[in-house]
């Protein structure tokens, strides 16, 4: 480890993320790491960051608009049911379904059908890909597990362990 007198920057990939999907706007999000120490350089770099974890991997607006949605209602259910308030909880769950087409017809198909795949077999496949990258701790839990796998991705490369 080097020495250093000047103590490292910290870590606000993750309040900075959430903040944005929080509906913070990126000055404000700036101005929040300025006040926990980092250059406006540096701040504007973290917030870019956050910009680029929240769209994921997105084609195209729509794609990160259903990343900050799924992530505001998974968070609201949370809150909710640490407040007892299982009402908002309750209509976090449903809204989350619906968003995420739960509620379809099972054997029509639908607008993100895997090409007639079974859901559960894709389920129990990513439930599978779960039990391998949510160990690792690389990001909060609360995060899709779509990001989980960006940031191991995203780890593997930056640290050339990759055979490219």
């Amino acid at each position: 480890m080097p020495d250093s007198a000047a103590p490292s920057p910290p870590n606000l990939q993750d309040p900075v993320t959430l903040l944005l999907i929080n509906g913070t706007t990126v000055e404000q999000a700036e101005s929040f790491c300025v006040t926990r120490g980092l250059n406006p350089t540096d701040a504007k770099a973290i917030v870019g960051e956050a910009r680029k974890r929240i769209t994921v991997a997105a084609d195209y607006a729509r794609d990160e608009q259903i990343g900050v949605a799924f992530m505001r209602l998974n968070d609201l259910y949370s809150k909710s049911v640490v407040a007892q308030d299982y009402r908002t909880a309750l209509a976090a769950q449903k809204e989350l379904s619906r968003t995420l087409s739960l509620y379809a017809i099972p054997g029509k198909a639908a607008s993100g059908d895997q090409g007639g795949a079974d859901a559960q077999t894709l389920r129990n496949q990513l439930e599978l890909i779960a039990g391998y990258l949510l160990p690792l701790n690389l990001i909060a839990s609360q995060y899709p597990i779509e990001e989980h796998a960006r940031v191991a991705a995203e780890t593997i490369r930056s640290n050339q362990l990759a055979r490219l």
